[in-house]
């Protein structure tokens, strides 16, 4: 199908009439869906725009390098896409707000797109966990349960399973990180997000980077040349996770430090 022509069985007005009506939607957080065999409607791309940004996507499908416009151009040849629009009428701030938390919903890995959207994202969270984020309530851990509070902010998602989980905290860090774990004889690793505790491993020891088999990541060797340590470990007791999951560790500052001792004195 002509992409002209898509567009204006999309937006079947022009001149005025159609200023006047994209003006009308103010900001606006759109769906780019594949239409299923049984006519489902499946999200493959969320944005959020105004005037006629939920088009512009359909101008440079040419460019083999995304995976986006792959996938929207074959839909396009087979007559299966759609363009919704989810919400309209919205202020800057609130479309931002709506299209990260749809993004949190469907997860990064099942859309197109490649960033999880602007603002403070990954709000999603158990309301359990909320509540001791939002009321600042911390743990202080035991000395008993020495460790490291290992920040996972750039790589966590709220959809990930156990391998994912553990794979993107027991590996790959540089010298330095492993040096902070091995000063304090580091019992455990909490993987923390936003300073909430979402597993606790207990580590057996330090290994060169790759020693391991990765089942859900691939290692960038690049990373790899100057993060060449990981651990061997495995989820820590019910006792002690039950003990500190969901809490929020009272740390130090970590001032950009990936690794923070905890279990000791502050």
């Amino acid at each position: 199908m002509e992409i002209s022509k898509f567009k204006k069985e999309l937006l079947p007005i022009t001149g005025n009439e159609r200023g006047e009506f994209l003006r009308s939607l103010k900001h606006y957080v759109y769906l780019y869906c594949e239409i299923t065999e049984d006519n489902k409607r499946l999200p493959i791309y969320i944005g959020k725009g105004k005037g006629d940004r939920c088009l512009s996507h359909l101008n440079k499908l040419e460019d083999p390098s995304s995976s986006k416009n792959k996938k929207i151009r074959n839909l396009l040849i087979e007559k299966r896409l759609s363009i919704d629009i989810l919400a309209y009428g919205l202020e800057n701030q609130t479309s931002i707000a709506i299209e990260s938390a749809c993004i949190d919903l469907m997860g990064i890995d099942n859309l197109e797109n490649l960033v999880r959207g602007q603002g403070d994202n990954f709000k999603r969270m158990p309301l359990s966990q909320l509540t001791n984020l939002k009321m600042k309530k911390t743990i202080e851990i035991d000395k008993k349960h020495i460790g490291v509070a290992i920040l996972i902010n750039t790589n966590y998602n709220p959809n990930m399973g156990d391998l994912e989980l553990f794979e993107i905290t027991r590996g790959i860090w540089p010298k330095s990180q492993k040096s902070v774990a091995e000063k304090i004889s580091a019992k455990y690793a909490y993987a923390t997000h936003k300073g909430v505790i979402k597993e606790i491993y207990e580590i057996y020891d330090w290994v060169p980077a790759g020693t391991q088999q990765y089942f859900t990541r691939k290692l960038n060797p690049e990373r790899l040349a100057k993060c060449p340590f990981e651990f061997v470990g495995r989820k820590a007791s019910n006792e002690i996770r039950d003990l500190y999951i969901g809490k929020i560790i009272k740390k130090e500052r970590s001032y950009g430090n990936t690794f923070i001792p905890v279990g000791v004195e502050l």
